[in-house]
């Protein structure tokens, strides 16, 4: 690409990762996978072109060379020898801004188009006559029965029929994205609600049950792990995302922290709002209770910039318009210590109500162990009249102790993490545009930076590696007397050809002019081919191994033949060449094993089984007219046309018998694995292309069609490499392969 050229492609591809991500719903971590393949493949390109290691085949500037190309020197007559390093460095350093604001615009324009033109105020707001001033009433059941506790707090206030009426729009707010659906206690038990929805549906209410996005947690994702989307379907209940809801304007005055912001109309219109948070600590906030969820009816994604205007003001203020009329605490699993996100699950068994929801959250308070009065939001509606924070509690009214003696005694945040947390806040959001970044990162990065020393900051990530890479891999493996001793045969088999891949290595003279970094590479190449080698069975090994042989032979010498590529070290094959295929294959295998096992359950093709072999469609036209912009199909035999157009068909049929995300993890890390050992070779003088280029795209897609051709051959010896489950070392050496299981006799499998 260019520097002038790819900051609008991004910007472009921002947009489609926006609104493709919406037509095949894909989760935030589905759309940040596809935004860093694409950054990457950007920058990988570009930074080629510019090193010259690539040279420009597009149409119209074939004449130019990459870095010529990457500065348009027959534009703006810049050479590369006429721009600083440092300024190469920034430019490639702005491209994830691109593609961020491509995305941020989409989300933009998204989010205008739902935006009414009309204007509310406090007036409009028709739950507010439920909610007029009346004697504050509360109740506190305990219960290891999460429905009677529910039930037993609210007819301790008077019960359901004195607040909600016949045919009324009931807004149940929840805490869905505050929460992390692995974790009980960061977010509302659809127990808790069911028992309150059974008693609204008795009086015909027209029940919504909403939340709105965050920046790291979606709605609807959210609402599918934590089990909410299931739960509504099943009480064929509306689930509501208010982020995604009619949405208008709403002035919450001129003196107001807020002033004139975006809100559902669901929240204008109820006819009673219900806030149903779970009861957990807060590391900014001290606690997230009833004032605290009301907060997350704000539609707006990016609420970092909230944290400018006071939060605590924009919290008593939101509670302010948007009054609950009854506030009904789920303490049946608290979450204590390092909340909102990070909470220890506490098994507390019990449920507050009350009709007034500063109330609610004092008397939740003194059972965590706060006064009241130390919680700012809190005071802060107590001295304004919104409520009554000054009731005291009495914890041995309970009818039981919480077995774990936490009542009035919950792990809150450590102080010293508390205050870093505020402090690196303030910092951040003094810096213009840091919004977002806090959004994503404020409750894992800075706690994580609170609490250990820079250096073992990157500890999680690397133990998460180890796990995916190493027990994910072997966990349910067999180790019996028999599966050891097909692990020992291969590791025989793949120590025998790195042996020969070694000695030929040697003998052609490429040990002598090599150097470090493409030894250590090889060698690596090796230790991954073993690991690989070892968790096969011996026999889909041996139909790899003879597969890459084959294939390898076929496809050096009818490439070198053409005059396509030269080996510095030999005419044609070699068994250097034959057994590094043969290692490249293993490596490649292990690799995509482990992307396989990551882009499944990310979701990214959930939406387009159906298009399985899209990846080497999509490979296989780019080569082709990769071959042709850098002028090897004018000179190429028609023996190199036969066996590209061969290797195609081995690689079409296996595609189609696979699913699209293993399809995908061949193309990635053949293309990477192949692309890196190509460029080192040519650099290291190994091998030469036909106009000397360091290397050519056509070659590093090539590899892609290699892998597929390999697989494809195997595939025909019935041996299917794309069978996780067959290939591994699940069964003991004794387990034949049942004629129903080979793909040979049409079964299709889709483990990956």
């Amino acid at each position: 690409m260019s520097f002038v050229i790819d900051p609008p492609l991004l910007f472009l591809s921002g947009l489609v990762i926006y609104f493709l991500g919406q037509k095949l719903e894909w989760n935030r971590h589905a759309k940040i996978v596809v935004g860093i393949a694409i950054l990457l493949t950007f920058i990988a390109y570009s930074a080629l072109l510019y090193a010259d290691i690539f040279r420009c085949v597009f149409p119209f500037f074939s004449g130019m060379s990459g870095s010529d190309f990457m500065l348009h020197t027959n534009i703006t007559g810049i050479s590369k020898a006429d721009v600083p390093s440092i300024i190469v460095v920034i430019l490639f350093i702005l491209y994830p801004f691109w593609i961020f604001f491509g995305y941020a615009s989409a989300l933009l324009l998204s989010k205008r188009r739902r935006v009414s033109k009309e204007k509310f105020t406090y007036s409009d707001v028709k739950s507010k006559s439920r909610s007029a001033a009346r004697p504050a009433a509360y109740a506190v059941a305990r219960d290891p029965d999460a429905k009677k506790c529910v039930r037993s707090a609210l007819d301790g206030i008077g019960g359901i029929g004195k607040y909600v009426k016949k045919g009324d729009k009931v807004l149940i707010k929840v805490n869905i994205c505050g929460g992390v659906p692995e974790i009980k206690g960061t977010f509302t038990s659809t127990e808790v609600v069911e028992e309150l929805v059974e008693e609204l549906l008795a009086l015909e209410a027209e029940i919504t049950i909403a939340d709105a996005d965050m920046v790291w947690t979606k709605f609807w994702q959210a609402a599918a792990d934590s089990g909410w989307k299931k739960w509504a379907a099943e009480k064929k209940v509306k689930l509501q995302n208010l982020s995604e809801s009619s949405i208008a304007w709403f002035d919450f005055g001129k003196d107001s922290a807020i002033g004139l912001e975006r809100i559902s109309r669901d929240a204008i219109e109820a006819d009673v709002i219900i806030s149903v948070p779970v009861m957990k600590t807060h590391l900014l906030t001290g606690i997230t209770i009833g004032m605290k969820n009301m907060y997350g009816t704000i539609p707006e994604i990016d609420k970092a910039r909230f944290h400018r205007k006071k939060i605590e003001d924009v919290i008593y203020e939101i509670n302010l318009a948007f009054t609950p009329t009854l506030t009904i605490i789920d303490g049946t699993i608290g979450g204590e210590a390092i909340g909102p996100l990070s909470c220890a699950p506490l098994n507390y068994q019990t449920v507050i109500a009350s009709n007034n929801v500063v109330t609610a959250d004092a008397v939740a308070c003194q059972m965590m162990g706060y006064d009241p009065m130390e919680i700012v939001h809190l005071k802060k509606a107590h001295e304004r009249g919104l409520g009554d924070a000054s009731v005291k509690f009495n914890l041995n009214s309970l009818p039981y102790k919480n077995p774990s003696d936490k009542d009035g005694n919950w792990n809150r945040p450590p102080a010293e993490v508390k205050d870093f947390y505020e402090w690196a806040i303030e910092l951040l959001l003094t810096i213009p545009g840091w919004e977002t970044l806090f959004n994503i990162g404020a409750d894992f990065i800075l706690y994580d930076l609170a609490r250990l020393p820079v250096f073992r900051y990157f500890t999680p990530g690397l133990l998460q590696l180890l796990n995916d890479a190493v027990y994910l891999n072997i966990k349910d493996f067999r180790d019996t007397e028999e599966d050891r001793a097909r692990r020992k045969a291969n590791l025989i088999i793949v120590t025998l050809i790195s042996i020969a891949c070694i000695a030929g290595f040697v003998k052609d003279g490429y040990f002598w002019h090599s150097n470090l970094l493409f030894d250590f590479s090889f060698l690596a190449a090796i230790i991954v081919a073993v690991i690989a080698a070892v968790r096969m069975k011996t026999r889909d090994l041996c139909g790899l191994l003879l597969s890459s042989a084959l294939l390898s032979a076929v496809v050096e010498h009818t490439n070198t033949s053409a005059g396509l590529l030269t080996y510095t070290g030999s005419d044609g094959i070699s068994p250097y060449i034959v057994t590094g295929w043969m290692i490249f294959m293993l490596v490649i295998l292990q690799f995509a094993d482990l992307l396989a096992k990551w882009l499944k359950p990310i979701g990214i093709f959930a939406k387009l089984q159906s298009w399985n072999s899209l990846p080497f469609a999509l490979v296989a036209v780019l080569f082709a007219l990769f071959m042709a912009w850098e002028g090897y199909w004018a000179f190429a035999e028609m023996n190199v046309i036969i066996m590209y157009a061969l290797m195609a068909a081995l690689g079409f049929i296996y595609s189609r018998k696979h699913s699209i995300e293993w399809n995908m993890s061949l193309l990635a890390t053949s293309v990477v694995v192949g692309g890196v050992m190509e460029l080192l070779g040519s650099l290291a003088g190994f091998w030469t292309y036909h106009f000397s280029e360091p290397l050519t795209v056509s070659i590093v897609l090539s590899w892609a069609l290699n892998t597929w051709a390999v697989h494809g051959l195997t595939y025909l010896m019935r041996i299917d490499l794309g069978s996780h489950k067959d290939r591994y070392l699940y069964r003991s050496l004794g387990d034949g392969i049942q004629k129903g299981d080979v793909p040979w006799f049409g079964k299709r499998h889709s483990h990956h």
